[in-house]
């Protein structure tokens, strides 16, 4: 193994990144995603800053080529694909945060109202989905299909 190939040393994790590892490992998420990948016969590896990476999903849901559950990053990529993709590690990483912020099982409903929503509004899933427009819908690799709607007459060209 050359120099480069060495992984670099882990970094500690902030609280922040604890709290959010113990609230989802508490809420039975984590667990939760742990079974997901084992029955899916994933590679199942130690991510940066408390995730969990399960590489190599094959089911054909959900269609996402990466989703979370708890902790558990589930990619249906190499995981060094996942790793090395800054912005959407970041998006599926606030995920994991807002499974701990709905208190764990509870985030599953409230994502799929949010989507059923954002397909009634937009035509897709994500668009008008609070979920993942707090996770950052481009960081997902979604794209924001809402159309503006036209500003009132005399609001001075002011959307609202």
């Amino acid at each position: 193994m050359t120099q480069r190939q060495r992984r670099a040393p882990a970094r500690p994790l902030t609280a922040g990144q604890r709290a959010r590892q113990l609230a989802n490992l508490a809420n039975g998420t984590t667990l939760l995603g742990l079974a997901v990948a084992r029955a899916a016969r994933t590679a199942i590896t130690q991510g940066p800053r408390g995730l969990v990476i399960a590489s190599g999903y094959t089911w054909r849901l959900p269609h996402a080529g990466a989703f979370t559950v708890g902790n558990v990053v589930l990619s249906r990529g190499p995981a060094a694909l996942l790793t090395s993709n800054a912005a959407l590690l970041g998006h599926e990483e606030k995920h994991c945060s807002q499974y701990a912020c709905c208190l764990g099982l509870p985030f599953l409903p409230l994502y799929f109202v949010a989507a059923a929503w954002s397909q009634l509004r937009t035509g897709n899933p994500a668009s008008a989905n609070f979920f993942e427009r707090m996770a950052g819908l481009e960081a997902g690799g979604y794209v924001d299909t809402r159309t503006p709607r036209p500003a009132p007459h005399g609001a001075g060209g002011i959307e609202v």
